[in-house]
């Protein structure tokens, strides 16, 4: 799941450098070029790749979704007695790093599915594209993810701590264009879900902004 998460985050420096037209005719990439421009739609990969080419992978997201996460933090009086301090993601490995990663991955995906042009047809294309790569279980693991109904408050359930949180609200914005009003509903669902503060959502929301 990290190489899947990184692939993801990955595709939109590889689809800026190998530009657009040269790729004209043709499924866009591997796994994440390929399966993630056709989970956003072509007209918005060209957004996505500025966003995610700015991040730099897994660790990157990690690093500045804990930096929000520890500004926030600071800001508030007191923190909850008892609490365990949560760890980026850049701290995890083995199974709990593999976890984390799904979840995320899981929440980009989601977020793509947001606007509700995925369909059976487009749901074929992707299972298509990457059977054909060589990339089976990856193809069941996004096909699986389609078909689960689109419900914010399923994934914040899985979620245990702020840190996390951050992150999930984090990757979720770096996976889509908001410019459609089912995608603003479905982050403002997300944000309720997490129980995101408000001053934290804000900021989340302005460092993507600026990516």
């Amino acid at each position: 799941m990290k190489q899947i998460l990184d692939q993801l985050l990955g595709s939109g420096k590889g689809w800026l450098e190998q530009g657009g037209e040269q790729r004209k005719g043709q499924v866009q990439g591997a796994l994440a070029g390929g399966a993630l421009g056709l989970l956003l739609g072509n007209k918005k990969m060209r957004k996505y790749g500025g966003k995610v080419a700015a991040v730099g992978g897994a660790a990157a997201l990690g690093g500045l979704a804990y930096k929000l996460y520890k500004d926030w933090q600071a800001q508030q009086q007191s923190a909850p007695a008892g609490q365990v301090s949560p760890q980026p993601l850049s701290a995890l490995e083995g199974p709990a790093l593999d976890q984390r990663a799904e979840l995320l991955v899981r929440a980009m995906i989601a977020a793509a599915r947001a606007d509700g042009h995925i369909d059976e047809h487009e749901r074929g294309k992707i299972a298509a594209h990457l059977t054909e790569l060589g990339q089976g279980d990856a193809a069941r693991f996004i096909d699986r993810e389609l078909a689960r109904p689109l419900d914010p408050h399923a994934l914040a359930r899985e979620v245990t701590d702020m840190e996390q949180a951050t992150e999930v609200y984090f990757a979720s914005l770096l996976a889509i264009e908001v410019d459609h009003f089912m995608e603003r509903g479905y982050l403002d669902e997300l944000a309720r879900a997490l129980q995101l503060d408000g001053d934290l959502k804000r900021n989340i929301e302005a460092q993507v902004a600026a990516l």
